[in-house]
């Protein structure tokens, strides 16, 4: 655990902590909170701020980003601060990088209970993912989640990571093989929730993504190509 002080909270998935190494952004692991720009962003930001502004804190790191932010679980006192920002309505179950499925849970609680964003109209409950594309691509689909359910959600995670299989039981084929590159287009063009995304060799999640041409992905021979057919590079 790291112990630093709350110089700022940014908006409601990240802050600004002083370490006795430095000052240093962190944004707050599992959780995706609305945009600053977004319905029920600027309430996000409050509510994380009543909590951690200037107060001491733990946090458990997981990564450093693309960014160099710290990617952590925030508690103040014990409490699971990114739990907290879920089961109060302030923030989303982050699936793309979900790792826990209680979080699935807090949220469909949230919505039940009409806490925070839920309880504004469905229209204005997208989730901030597609927000974030739709940004950049007024084209881009946004999905109403506000009859979404645990179960949806805890699927996702599933569908993303295939569960440990017990030593020597037999794998069912796959549906599809993952495809190979064409000679010289080692752009990785995949399609997932947050939107068409490419990779290019050596970046984060590079090595950790595959190929399905049966699902509408494919290669890129470069990043204008890539561009040009609707991929963006991760954020």
């Amino acid at each position: 655990m790291l112990v630093g002080t709350v110089l700022s909270v940014t908006d409601g998935d990240t802050i600004k902590v002083q370490l006795s190494s430095g000052p240093i952004a962190v944004r707050m692991q599992s959780i995706d909170a609305p945009e600053k720009d977004q319905p029920w962003g600027t309430e996000a930001r409050a509510a994380l701020a009543s909590r951690l502004d200037r107060r001491q804190v733990d946090l458990e790191v997981e990564a450093q980003d693309r960014y160099d932010r710290l990617v952590a679980m925030v508690f103040l006192g014990g409490e699971n601060i990114n739990a907290w920002m879920v089961s109060e309505g302030n923030a989303w179950a982050y699936r793309d990088y979900l790792k826990d499925a209680s979080y699935c849970h807090s949220e469909a609680d949230a919505r039940s209970r009409r806490l925070g964003l839920w309880g504004r109209s469905p229209s204005s409950t997208y989730a901030p993912w597609e927000w974030r594309a739709h940004q950049r691509d007024a084209s881009t689909r946004l999905s109403n989640y506000s009859q979404e359910t645990a179960a949806n959600c805890v699927a996702t995670i599933h569908g993303r990571r295939a569960q440990t299989r017990s030593a020597g039981a037999a794998a069912p084929a796959p549906s599809s093989a993952p495809s190979a590159p064409p000679a010289g287009c080692s752009i990785k063009g995949n399609i997932s929730q947050s939107g068409k995304i490419y990779h290019v060799p050596g970046s984060s999640y590079y090595d950790q993504t595959t190929i399905d041409e049966s699902k509408g992905e494919r290669w890129f021979c470069t990043e204008t190509e890539a561009r040009a057919a609707g991929w963006r590079a991760p954020r």
